[in-house]
């Protein structure tokens, strides 16, 4: 046969193919609580449908949706029913429905000993329980205070008005300071006005927030980590071939492990460009800077057992026995 006509008939074989695996594969609908405005969670999301569409060789491709289609702290209903089938969210934003996946804050970042320890699985099962598979429970950064002014005489937040959420505040009340809740899209207007004279943020994100333009203190040491959760429907895991699951939860695994430098390296520059933009870096007091972790794992404990009861006080018990608590980043 003609060594030419040989291979245009392989290439045209192999077109078709391609083309036949791309019409096969299935396009999956996700949810997130972020839009264009915070790019390090943006970032991570992509990151997330690129790991995804990589270890599924294709047969697998992501829809993303943000919270312009449903807002943030209604987003795991839709996803529990069917409606949406994956979802990449920060426990946080379901607190009112189940707190199990905020525990995972407090434990070491990781991914091996979270899954050889057992916790992960124990995750799952909860998560199970509200029809959702877990996917993937990566580190991601943790939390600052962004201040108007200087930190108090003291070196603490002493008799300042913090902007927080019930995830901060048992750390702003042990460093001296009043919780204020307030929605997010509140605290640009509230700190420029003085009616706060800080808030708790992400590491990431505050460039594109524009925190810049009003915090003259970008408070350390940082504290707490957050987790980029990925969860999917139960009944549309369920649908998956053996061989489809397994990739799904080769790419969580390659997710957890590298989505931390993914978020890192945004954190990195947003600190910089503070920096640049006149936010200086202050230290707490050594004592407050040693014990802040302590508590802020804390609140998150208390939290997460006051709402969520023998289940959720089960795996703090779990995570404590195990020597898996979060005591900072790893030098």
């Amino acid at each position: 046969m003609n060594s030419g006509f040989l291979g245009a008939a392989t290439a045209a074989i192999m077109s078709f193919s391609m083309i036949n695996a791309a019409q096969a594969a299935e396009t999956l609908r996700m949810l997130m609580p972020w839009n264009q405005t915070s790019a390090g969670n943006i970032a991570v999301g992509d990151f997330l449908m690129k790991t995804i569409e990589k270890d599924t060789g294709g047969e697998i491709k992501i829809q993303k949706f943000d919270n312009g289609v449903v807002p943030p702290f209604e987003q795991l209903e839709p996803v529990m029913s069917g409606v949406f089938d994956l979802h990449y969210t920060n426990p946080a934003y379901h607190a009112g429905d189940t707190v199990v996946g905020q525990i995972m804050d407090t434990v070491v970042a990781d991914a091996e000993k979270r899954h050889s320890s057992g916790l992960w699985d124990m995750i799952d099962k909860a998560y199970q329980k509200r029809n959702l598979k877990l996917i993937a429970a990566g580190p991601s950064t943790g939390f600052q205070f962004l201040l108007r002014s200087d930190l108090s005489a003291d070196g603490t937040l002493l008799g300042m008005k913090i902007r927080s959420n019930p995830a901060y505040d048992g750390t702003i009340r042990a460093l001296g300071g009043a919780p204020v809740q307030l929605p997010v899209n509140e605290v640009y207007t509230a700190m420029e006005k003085g009616l706060i004279d800080g808030t708790a943020f992400p590491v990431h994100g505050v460039v594109s927030a524009k925190m810049g333009e009003i915090s003259k203190v970008q408070v350390r040491p940082t504290f707490g980590q957050g987790t980029a959760l990925v969860v999917m429907n139960l009944d549309k895991w369920n649908k998956l071939s053996p061989d489809l699951q397994k990739k799904m939860l080769l790419a969580g695994r390659h997710f957890e492990e590298q989505c931390l430098k993914v978020v890192a390296d945004i954190a990195a520059a947003d600190e910089a460009a503070l920096v640049k933009q006149g936010a200086a870096l202050k230290m707490l007091t050594p004592d407050a800077a040693k014990k802040i972790n302590v508590y802020y794992n804390q609140a998150i404990w208390d939290q997460t057992i006051k709402n969520g009861g023998a289940e959720a006080e089960a795996l703090v018990k779990f995570v404590k026995d195990n020597n898996l608590v979060y005591t900072g980043p790893a030098s």
